[in-house]
């Protein structure tokens, strides 16, 4: 059988390199089957760092014997005339169970949180981070918050605290512009893009943070354009509005003259008729005169600014009708003069069809809308209601308002009005 001293010096030693291979391996790995809670990797690599640096021991000594100077022991020399298999299976079973241990690192390692796979994957983060001490002193920081740092600065970021100050009033490099200030301070890097930076004290650890927010801001521009157009918008469209309540007011007035008018002719007409035949009814000559004397009345005291209701009941005064109201009228505005108008029409209508004595206005509400009913104790229709310019107008601007308008004729004259209420009219 052929001994390790038997071989050439070559082979000798490829076999001892690769033995101090092994060793090395084995103290590598030493430290960090240490750190883990198994037991086996704890006595494997031991066994095999001590079985491989004894192999490594006496077959350098036999190499080493060679020379005529050395002598080795007699243990030494039976050792190296054993068969040469057996030293290298040894080997070759230390070697295997190095690489499995290794691999079994490795996939530990590649499958488990560790410090190095954190401290990796923050490095990885396209977000700035930094943890430091009460005193700014850094405990971790990643590659981007680093980078942003050189770039903002010209410098790497040793103290937090200091750094934070920086970013507010701190001296930057040419190219960077600060957007806000105040506790998230955002800035524009030369590459164009936004950064906004928070800091937050955890547990008396302070954390700094760094988001990319260039499209936030793109969209926060964008929207403030927006909204100053729609500012301009507004007042253009308020405007147009007041004007267009002036020419709406301007229209109504221009109608009621225009009904004045044609009253007035209607009644020379009449009188002109009566003061050639005496055989004409007086009292429809006198009901017209009636009813437009308390129209001249309305339009002539206007101008003293009374109140609406004031100004119907002296034109109702004026005819000869007593006006009996129910309720209060409502606060807004369109409501109210649309009740208003619609009062005006009923008590012309119950002055001129109906010959009517009394005027009963029910005004009401709810929590969605105002009601108004007009009635009188005039003569009752015989024929069905045909909505005039006097009808027709009112429900035109009832219906303008977004309100409904009802006119019923049995078994009497009823003129019902709802007008629903704006947001916040009821509160």
């Amino acid at each position: 059988m052929i001994g390790f001293c038997d071989l050439h010096y070559a082979v000798k030693s490829i076999f001892l390199v690769i033995t101090f291979v092994a060793v090395c391996s084995g103290i590598c790995l030493l430290p960090r089957v240490f750190s883990r809670k198994k037991l086996l990797p704890k006595l494997l690599v031991p066994i095999c760092i001590i079985l491989s640096g004894a192999m490594l021991i006496l077959f350098a000594a036999q190499v080493k014997s060679d020379h005529p100077s050395w002598h080795i022991s007699p243990i030494i020399e039976r050792v190296t005339e054993l068969p040469v298999i057996l030293p290298i299976l040894l080997l070759l079973a230390i070697i295997a169970v190095l690489l499995i241990i290794v691999v079994k690192e490795w996939q530990f390692e590649r499958n488990s949180i560790t410090r190095s796979s954190v401290k990796e994957s923050l490095d990885y983060l396209n977000t700035g981070l930094c943890f430091a001490h009460k005193n700014g002193m850094v405990m971790l920081i990643n590659h981007r918050m680093n980078n942003l740092s050189h770039t903002i600065f010209g410098r790497d970021l040793q103290n937090a605290n200091r750094f934070w100050e920086n970013l507010s009033n701190g001296e930057i490099q040419s190219g960077v512009t600060r957007l806000s200030m105040g506790a998230n301070p955002s800035l524009r890097l030369p590459d164009k893009t936004v950064w906004t930076f928070s800091r937050e004290v955890i547990e008396g650890i302070t954390q700094l943070t760094a988001a990319e927010t260039t499209q936030l801001n793109k969209l926060t521009e964008e929207l403030k354009e927006k909204n100053a157009e729609l500012t301009v918008m507004n007042n253009r469209l308020r405007k147009y509005g007041e004007n267009v309540d002036k020419l709406t007011r301007e229209k109504e007035r221009l109608e009621t003259k225009a009904h004045i008018h044609r009253e007035l002719g209607q009644t020379l007409l009449t009188t002109r008729r009566y003061l050639r035949s005496e055989n004409d009814n007086p009292q429809e000559l006198l009901n017209m005169l009636k009813r437009n004397i308390a129209m001249l009345r309305m339009e002539a005291e206007s101008p003293k600014n009374d109140k609406p209701i004031v100004m119907l009941m002296k034109a109702a005064h004026s005819a000869g009708i007593e006006v009996l109201i129910t309720g209060h009228m409502p606060k807004q505005e369109d409501a109210n003069r649309l009740f208003f108008e619609a009062a005006t029409e009923a008590l012309t209508n119950a002055v001129r069809h109906a010959d009517a004595k009394k005027l009963c206005v029910e005004l009401t509400e709810d929590d969605k809308a105002y009601f108004a009913c007009f009635t009188n104790d005039g003569s009752k229709p015989q024929n069905k209601i045909v909505e005039g310019g006097g009808l027709g107008s009112l429900r035109l601007k009832t219906e303008q308002i977004g309100g409904t308008m009802e006119v019923l004729n049995q078994p009497e004259f009823v003129l019902k009005l709802t007008v629903l209420k704006k947001r916040g009219d009821n509160l």
